[in-house]
């Protein structure tokens, strides 16, 4: 009974916000909505704690204490000012969204897709994922993502609302490759994120200069339908609004001797990301929790 409590409880204040997201200028939401996610930043110990372990991880002690509490908060309020703008994607147009947002590298995606064996954007939970896909289906890309199906079911029925009204074409990751390898065999993008630790098949490189599980996932449908792997990020610029970086093609060979290697480059594509703006990744999230499960304690 108190699930369903608390699983209700979150659902009603999900689509509040959501109204509330839709109704409000775009200027007063970013700056409301960064400060919930400042305020949750206090309100949840146990994400808190798990950011500056993470960050104490990767930095050792290259920052002050202050520096990690700075870094973990901007991420917080990051994280809000994003699920904002996702939020507002219902209501929002292509005319609409390119007014904030500007692409880099837009000709290696169009090249890719050009050649008809699918692209596979690689990316993680840096900048606002969630709207980078979104923003490619409203200009009328064919974009297709991996998500994970979330347990409370009203929620991921609400976010997965939001994903193809869009436009993109949603493919759970419980089910398995073959969709994944289906829209690539179509000629289509899929959207794939690699820097979480998850129960499916990875392999331990080094990630943020420590050793993580990384998915071997995009390597091995790259290998079997010929897609390119494109790097991509969108990232919040100083004025609020949106770049879109994507990266040449990674030169990856597919095969089971190279497996480690090509790996290590989808790693280190997204993690460049990562260094570029620290302030904008997931650091609640337990990255490092299948090799070294002992520092979450």
């Amino acid at each position: 009974m108190f699930k369903k409590i608390r699983r209700f409880v979150s659902y009603a204040f999900v689509k509040f916000l959501m109204l509330l997201a839709q109704a409000m200028p775009r200027v007063a939401g970013i700056a409301l909505f960064g400060s919930l996610g400042w305020l949750a930043y206090y309100l949840l110990p146990k994400s808190r704690r798990v950011a500056w372990t993470n960050l104490r991880l990767v930095y050792g002690d290259t920052l002050s204490d202050d520096e990690v509490r700075s870094i973990a908060r901007a991420s917080f309020a990051s994280m809000g000012r994003f699920a904002f703008d996702v939020a507002r994607l219902p209501v929002q147009t292509a005319e609409s969204i390119s007014k904030i947002v500007r692409v880099t590298g837009l000709s290696h995606f169009e090249t890719a897709l050009e050649k008809g064996t699918g692209v596979i954007a690689l990316t993680g939970h840096i900048g606002n994922w969630e709207m980078m896909g979104a923003y490619f289906a409203l200009m009328g890309y064919p974009i297709n993502v991996v998500a994970t199906t979330l347990r409370d079911n009203k929620l991921n029925d609400v976010i997965n609302e939001i994903r193809e009204g869009s436009g993109m074409r949603v493919l759970e990751r419980r089910k398995g490759t073959m969709g994944a390898m289906r829209c690539l065999k179509r000629g289509e993008a899929l959207g794939v994120l690699i820097d979480q630790d998850t129960s499916v098949q990875s392999v331990e490189v080094e990630f943020l200069g420590v050793t993580a599980k990384t998915a071997v996932g995009p390597v091995r449908l790259s290998a079997k339908t010929g897609a390119t792997i494109l790097p991509a990020a969108m990232l919040m610029t100083d004025d609020g609004k949106y770049h879109v970086e994507i990266k040449e093609p990674l030169c990856v060979v597919g095969k089971p001797r190279t497996l480690l290697d090509d790996v290590r480059k989808c790693s280190g594509a997204v993690e460049e990301f990562i260094r570029k703006q620290p302030r904008q990744w997931v650091w609640m999230h337990k990255r490092w929790k299948s090799v070294q499960p002992e520092i979450y304690r």
